[in-house]
């Protein structure tokens, strides 16, 4: 009979014990759970350049695009017994479902999951997939009740800290049958079981003893695996099961991936914390779990500026040991630590260390793989791309930054070089489409160049873990950015949205869905009537044809698109101007896209925008920002004289206008242009004397508006303007500069705080 040791997946004990297990057993061969199919990857997770977290990956080479994970961590028992097989020269295998076979396995069950889905068209997917996990919960919430406590401070009372082998070994044992003896049956499971019997007969065919094969499987697996061999039942069982092709590559992860927030199923809620445990096993005893966890998060705490004492861990060291003799375990679990460490450190409330319980429970360890050993194709592709747009030197830890000039270098001979930076921006583009966080585009402050890009770099080992991810979408990574773009266009909702996704990949240069872009947005555009949705859209694609002979794309198509969506645009802000202050906000921003585009293109119609404006400057029916705003776009292009404007403000700021309307208008007028604004006196006059005609209850809704406007305005343009109303009181500039900068009186400071109970509505 061969050898078989049942663990827990990511147990730091069973990681130590398994390796005692081999010793005793000494194999010819050593059979894992794992993907019978992918046994050609033990030797590289072994290399002693190979830091884990790392994964195995398996992913269909056809869309959909499906993918199944087999993370290891350092204190994984499969990756120990691997180093264990590695050091001793003994042959490794894994021995469960090739991995072609387990993704078809899961295809069949979402399709089940959508049987059932369209039997009853009033239960949706979650509960449907509720219905095929549920028993598995179940079987966990039943020992939880038997038990008394949570399963993983079960698992560290009675495994973690567990000093024999022979008592692990029998506990482990014992553990496994409960969980089966609790479990439905499953046919996936039994599937997996006699394939798994199956791979240890076919052993013994090759010739090894049965009682020299060590088999290591979960807890779970084992009793199946010990109490049965392959039979006839088996075979018929293993017929005709589904294939589906695929890929297979190994990747760094994270701690943060390898938790259970990050979806893995079999993953720890804590893999830092038990980083700490697996450390202090391999020290034999020597170091302190506990001590080491809770001053951890005193370090963390105190770092970031919270005091937290030397005292407070040692009370909360003394707390974790009644905590843990309240329920019979012999050393706290994790569950005692953070209870103590929330009771002694955080003073009561979570709130306190949750952060520093995070960085040292999950922890933010990262893997690491050696070059050659990841092969998916995008990252051939990558290497490539990096090497022909001479970008190695930026595969750093350290963040650079790269300036780009699009426009062709004349003093160079090849074309390739002509446009070195033009393909560096597509490919960094390309890159943020697709979530890879190598690349960040700065803003440039220093001028407005359309020809330059402003770009931040860094290299570390979670973009590697990105990468990967990326070949599920293409194989390079032009293909790969193609179909993410492709599958927004195919989701996006509104017209502005598939104007952005034009934008993008135009950013890009991908002229396949730059045209299929272009159809989408022309479709959209015949039944939007949203103005903002259309603002937005214009500022877009206004954008693009700036960019378009730098980019080398063509743009013509978007002419008459663009001239069709300003005549909505006109057509439409009439009646959507009637409006409260939010939606101002929004149709305000649009009238700026608008009006930029209108200055940069010449074909949209510049007198039919100047009557538009005009015509909204006027009305007293619209939202007062929006009329302000209006008349803030004439003044700076010229469009109204002195006395227009003294016209225009002595009625808006006139007695008869409401208080809330004229303060309103004023902070639209002032969203442009201020500087032009500030030189002009009569319309400080003006304001000077509407204000002061106000009475009490006029001017607290006409004090929150100017408040308002008054807070974009920069130190140096209010000081201009306290010069201006001193003018008109004729107060000298330093008196009045004295009197904006001398401190509020207790009578003005008790007006301002009234204001904390004044019903603002909807001003």
């Amino acid at each position: 009979m061969a050898n078989y040791f049942g663990i827990r997946h990511l147990s730091p004990a069973c990681a130590y014990y398994v390796q005692e297990f081999l010793d005793r057993t000494s194999p010819e061969l050593v059979l894992i759970e794992g993907p019978s199919d992918l046994s050609g990857l033990i030797d590289s997770l072994c290399s002693r350049e190979a830091v884990p977290p790392v994964a195995i990956l398996a992913y269909t080479d056809e869309p959909p695009v499906r993918t199944v994970l087999w993370p290891f961590a350092e204190f994984s028992p499969e990756y120990q017994a691997m180093l264990w097989a590695n050091r001793h020269k003994v042959p490794v295998r894994f021995c469960d479902l090739p991995a072609k076979i387990t993704l078809a396995l899961e295809k069949e069950k979402e399709e089940r999951i959508q049987e059932e889905l369209k039997k009853s068209e009033e239960e949706k997917t979650n509960k449907i997939e509720e219905k095929f996990e549920e028993k598995k919960i179940d079987v966990y919430g039943q020992l939880e009740e038997h038990l008394g406590v949570s399963i993983d401070s079960f698992w560290e009372y009675n495994f973690e800290y567990n000093e024999s082998y022979e008592d692990f070994i029998e506990a482990a044992i014992q553990y496994g049958r409960h969980l089966r003896e609790l479990s439905p049956e499953s046919r996936y499971n039994q599937i997996r079981e006699a394939y798994m019997r199956k791979m240890v007969s076919k052993a013994v065919e090759e010739g090894i003893t049965e009682e020299k094969i060590s088999v290591i499987t979960g807890a779970f697996h084992t009793i199946g695996l010990k109490e049965k061999t392959y039979s006839k039942e088996d075979e018929k069982l293993l017929e005709k099961l589904p294939k589906l092709s695929s890929k297979a590559t190994l990747m760094p992860y994270s701690y943060y991936r390898l938790s259970s927030r990050s979806g893995y199923g079999a993953g720890s809620k804590a893999p830092g914390y038990y980083e700490i445990l697996w450390r202090n096993r391999i020290a034999e005893g020597k170091g302190e779990p506990a001590a080491e966890y809770l001053t951890a998060l005193a370090k963390f705490q105190r770092e970031k500026g919270y005091g937290t004492s030397s005292a407070e861990v040692i009370e909360a060291i003394r707390l974790t040991k009644t905590l843990a003799a309240m329920r019979n375990g012999t050393k706290p679990s994790l569950e005692d630590l953070r209870n103590a460490a929330i009771t002694c450190m955080g003073h009561g409330n979570f709130g306190e260390i949750s952060m520093a319980c995070a960085a040292t429970e999950i922890g933010t360890k990262i893997g690491h793989l050696p070059k050659g050993v990841v092969c998916t194709s995008v990252q051939e592709d990558f290497q490539r791309q990096l090497k022909e747009l001479k970008l190695e030197k930026y595969l750093s830890p350290v963040m650079q930054e790269l300036e780009l000039d699009l426009r062709e270098n004349l003093r160079v001979k090849s074309e390739k070089s002509a446009f070195l930076d033009l393909n560096r921006s597509f490919f960094l583009h390309r890159m943020c489409v697709l979530e890879i966080h190598f690349c960040k585009q700065l803003v440039r402050q220093q001028d407005n160049a359309t020809w330059a890009e402003l770009w931040a770099l860094q290299w570390n080992p979670e973009v590697e873990i990105e990468i990967v991810e990326a070949s599920l979408k293409g194989d390079t990574i032009l293909q790969a950015a193609e179909m993410e773009l492709s599958t927004q266009l195919r989701n996006a909702e509104n017209l502005s949205e598939t104007a952005r996704i034009l934008s993008e990949a135009f950013l890009c240069g991908i002229s396949k869905v730059v045209h299929t872009a272009v159809l989408a947005v022309q479709n959209m555009a015949v039944d939007c009537t949203a103005v903002v949705d259309i603002g937005n859209t214009i500022g877009t694609l206004s954008s693009i044809m700036r960019f378009g002979n730098l980019r080398r794309l063509e743009t013509s198509p978007l002419v008459p698109l663009m001239e069709t969506l300003f005549l909505h645009f006109c057509l439409g802000i009439g009646n959507e101007a009637v409006c409260d202050k939010g939606a101002s906000d929004e149709i305000i921003t649009a009238m700026d896209k608008v009006n930029a585009a209108c200055l940069s293109h010449e074909f949209l119609k510049e007198k039919q925008w100047i009557g538009l404006l005009e015509e909204l400057a006027d009305r007293d029916d619209i939202n007062m920002r929006i009329s302000g705003f209006a008349a803030a776009i004439l003044t700076e292009r010229g469009k109204f004289t002195n006395e227009i404007l003294a016209e225009l403000i002595s009625r808006r700021l006139s007695k008869g206008t409401p208080a809330s309307d004229g303060a309103g208008w004023f902070e639209g007028l002032s969203m442009k242009n201020r500087r032009s604004l500030i030189s002009r006196l009569s319309l400080w006059e003006k304001l000077f004397e509407y204000v002061s005609e106000l009475d009490e209850i006029e001017f607290k809704p006409a004090l929150v508006c100017l408040r308002r406007s008054f807070s974009v305005f920069t130190p140096s343009e209010k000081a201009d303007i306290a010069e201006n109303i001193g003018e008109i009181l004729g107060i000298s500039k330093e008196s009045a500069a004295e009197f904006v900068a001398a401190p509020m009186t207790e009578v003005e400071q008790e007006a301002l705080d009234e204001l904390d109970d004044f019903d603002f509505g909807d001003i």
